[in-house]
């Protein structure tokens, strides 16, 4: 039963029929009555249409955001971090990486609710966001617990005058920004804690500190709009989604690339 259980693992994990029967040291029929299917290359497969899915809905949502039904809107902007929660699934979700499944998924329910219009979905939307936060803040945290204080004053001032900038402007929101900006503070440092640790791949450490950037500048530009503090244009909407989606999918990346623990292990369009 250990060996089956072994067969399905490594056949999940993208290895051949060859390497897992050289491995395992049994002969190939074997392992082909017990495999998956969750070959390299079904999943390259996989993983091409779901990146072309979330792709085009994307691109429809940028296009048609304005003058299509709030309900096929909301499902366009949610299907690109909905096909990366899909792709975590098949890859793998284990103790090293859920916490970036779990933060995709307050995502999503974010990008449902800053579609919608009032002052509680708004409320709602800074809420997921930073439920969302703290599980991606927790994933940097346990990938790396080295502290790193001197990397967190960058951050302080940097979100701390973007605060002030904004400060005017959010009448009952001024508190709940405060703690959204604080969590920001921690999130930046923490991904910013991982570069340089040489127990994370160059390419997992940078993809997560760009990704962490691409998702407070989202944050920035979308806060600049929602409080008219610049004007509701479709370029601003636009790169708000852009450089939203763009980040987590670094994240996405950063977690498979930490779990298996080498680039080669993962399909990147």
């Amino acid at each position: 039963m250990k060996k089956i259980n072994r067969i399905k693992d490594m056949d999940r994990d993208g290895d051949t029929v060859a390497i897992i029967a050289r491995e395992l040291a049994i002969d190939e029929k074997t392992v082909r009555k017990y495999r998956i299917g969750g070959t390299l290359m079904n999943k390259k497969i996989v993983s091409f249409f779901l990146f072309a899915i979330g792709f085009i809905a994307a691109f429809l949502f940028i296009l048609l955001r304005q003058s299509i039904p709030i309900i096929l809107s909301i499902i366009f902007k949610i299907t690109p971090t909905l096909m990366m929660c899909i792709w975590l699934i098949i890859m793998a979700i284990d103790k090293s990486n859920w916490m970036i499944f779990v933060g995709l998924l307050f995502s999503m329910a974010c990008d449902i609710f800053m579609a919608l219009n009032g002052p509680f979905f708004l409320a709602a939307g800074i809420i997921s966001n930073m439920i969302a936060l703290i599980f991606y803040t927790i994933y940097f945290i346990r990938s790396d617990t080295d502290l790193n204080l001197v990397r967190i004053f960058s951050f302080i001032i940097v979100i701390g005058v973007l605060y002030f900038i904004l400060f005017d402007y959010l009448g009952q929101f001024k508190i709940p920004v405060l703690i959204y900006c604080l969590i920001y503070i921690i999130f930046m440092w923490r991904s910013a804690s991982r570069l340089g640790d040489s127990s994370i791949s160059v390419t997992s450490q940078y993809a997560c500190y760009i990704g962490c950037i691409a998702i407070v500048t989202s944050d920035a530009l979308l806060s600049a709009l929602i409080f008219n503090i610049i004007p509701t244009e479709r370029k601003f909407q636009s790169l708000v989604m852009i450089l939203w989606w763009g980040g987590l999918f670094l994240l996405m990346v950063t977690a498979e690339i930490k779990r298996k623990g080498k680039l080669q292990s993962i399909f990147i369009m």
